[in-house]
């Protein structure tokens, strides 16, 4: 009888150790599954921000390209003063006549 006690604890102890193990890996498959999402999520954010990084380096304006647009807008509008100018030289004149 004791022989059958001892192998019953030792097959209980069995079936414990055996129900924990089994405990810890369904949680490190849980944690891996979540990992993995986790990576994914990430993955798909990055190359998000890739495509946002190239839509931007594409489309940035320089400071030499700022300096041209001003030079240009300053241009026009010297021209036209030059020509309100003369409108209004014009105007003058025949007003005057």
């Amino acid at each position: 009888m004791t022989m059958e006690l001892a192998l019953s604890e030792l097959r209980r102890d069995t079936d414990v150790q055996l129900a924990n193990l089994e405990g810890q890996l369904a949680l490190l498959l849980q944690r891996n599954e979540l990992n993995e999402l986790q990576v994914r999520d990430q993955a798909r954010q990055l190359g998000e921000l890739e495509d946002r990084l190239s839509a931007a380096e594409r489309d940035q304006v320089t400071r030499g390209q700022l300096d041209n647009r001003f030079r240009h807008t300053l241009a026009l509008l010297s021209l036209i003063a030059a020509i309100a100018s003369v409108a209004v030289a014009l105007l003058t004149t025949m007003v005057s006549r």
